[in-house]
């Protein structure tokens, strides 16, 4: 388990471009308002990624920004395991 709370609206290309059709937000202890805005910048990274990929770029540490206002203090972001070599 991690104190950190995966966020990955500034790495969607590689998601999006692989055809990855759905995306689950986790909720787990937040509060309705904190989802509700999270859901929201994904929507609209996604559709502008979709419409303007070139916008998308341009835009894209905006929205890791505006995601990072509304964190809670004690939770920092990361990428999970997305980027991450697995070694055994």
């Amino acid at each position: 388990m991690s104190p950190k709370d995966i966020c990955i609206i500034d790495e969607l290309e590689e998601m999006l471009d692989a055809e990855i059709d759905s995306f689950k937000i986790d909720g787990i202890l937040k509060n309705r308002d904190y989802i509700t805005k999270v859901t929201a910048l994904y929507r609209e990274a996604i559709d502008l990624y979709l419409t303007d990929p070139d916008g998308y770029i341009d835009r894209k540490e905006s929205f890791l920004e505006e995601i990072k206002a509304i964190q809670p203090p004690k939770r920092d972001l990361d990428t999970g395991f997305f980027f991450k070599e697995t070694v055994y």
